[in-house]
Order: structure tokens, then sequence, then C-alpha cells
């Protein structure tokens, strides 16, 4: 028995070695009240991430990028559109090249409520799946929006990031199209704020 795990734990520690040669851990801040509630629901404020060594923005995923107006803080968004695309916002729903991205599935919980950090309110939010890059992922909207209809043509050589919360953004509608090279993939989530023993938000993939 001693002998397995002693075989155990090497292998683990080797997988462990090998994860952290292309991933680092990272723990979202909470010291940003609009980061953490727009990347509501799919990530939370101390959740501890692995995120890509490597950099670059594929469509659908989600990434880590240089905050553009911050030095030394980062910004997190879902890469929607790059150079060339079209995305457009109106009355809270949001189209890439024309094309609607939102399915008509909800979430197992299909309603929330967060404070909004501009109005320290509040509001009830909408919650439903959307396909993008391949897989789905969920999403809030406001039950009305109130942000103003846009329509941005993405500059070349740029990705375009938009929040999971749609309605409690910090995304490109906030600091425009960012530089792919300085962004990298979240992978996995390693632990929520529960720590190790919260089932739910241990050792899940971030799609």
């Amino acid at each position: 028995m001693v002998r397995i795990l002693f075989y155990v734990a090497i292998a683990c520690g080797v997988v462990a070695g090998i994860t952290l040669v292309f991933c680092e851990p990272w723990t979202i801040p909470a010291d940003d009240a609009q980061l953490g509630v727009s990347i509501e629901p799919t990530m939370s404020v101390l959740d501890v991430v692995l995120v890509a060594r490597a950099t670059g923005a594929s469509d659908g995923a989600l990434v880590r990028c240089t905050d553009p107006d911050a030095a030394g803080r980062f910004v997190i968004g879902r890469v929607v559109a790059h150079g060339g695309d079209k995305v457009e916002f109106r009355d809270g729903i949001m189209t890439v090249n024309d094309k609607v991205a939102v399915a008509s599935v909800a979430c197992d919980v299909a309603t929330a409520s967060l404070k909004n950090p501009a109005t320290q309110e509040e509001e009830e939010l909408h919650c439903g799946l959307e396909e993008l890059g391949g897989g789905l992922h969920p999403i809030f909207r406001a039950a009305k929006s109130v942000d103003r209809d846009i329509k941005i043509n993405v500059d070349p050589g740029k990705a375009f990031l938009v929040s999971d919360n749609r309605a409690m953004h910090l995304d490109s509608r906030d600091f425009l199209a960012v530089t792919p090279g300085n962004c990298q993939r979240i992978m996995l989530r390693l632990w929520g704020t529960g720590g190790w023993f919260d089932t739910k938000k241990r050792m899940t993939v971030l799609w």
C-alpha cells in the first residue's frame, strides 16, 4: 500500500509539473467590482484558475488580457470577433457578421440578482446558454437593455472581447478591441471561493 501511494504521489507530481510548464495558476482579483460582476455567471472573484502561458485569442475562447487602460492589471472576456468582422448590439442582443449567437436554452437557474456597481442597485438578470466557438456557455442578460445600440467594425490585427455578463460588462465596448498577443486563454478552474471541497466549482473546464 505504501508503495502504491508513493507511485501515485510521483505520478501526481509529474502531471502537476507538466501542467505548470504550459499553464500558470491565477486568482481572479476581488478589488474591481466591475470586473467581478462582468465575469458572472461563468466565474467569480477569488476563483483560482489555470491560464495558458501561450498567447492568442481564438473564437469563443475565454481569455485574460492585459488591461489597455491600467498597467499591471488584466481584463477578462470572451473572444467573439477578429479584424474585419462586424459586431453589433441592438436591444442588448449581439450579432457578429449579422449572425445571432444566443441559443434558446435557459440555464439550470434561469434568473439571478446582482448589484450593479454603477448604480449600487440590485438588478435581476436572465441566464441563457450561448453557442460560440463550437461550445455552449452561460451568459447573463438584462430583462431590458439600457445600453445604447452600437455597431463596430473590428480593426485588422485585433480581437473583440465581450463579457459573459452582457448587462454589467467590462469588455471591448468599454476599452475597444485588444491585441491577441496580449491575451492568454483561461483553461480550467481549480476551485472557487468555497475551496477544494466545493465540488460544483472544483476542477471545472471553462469554455
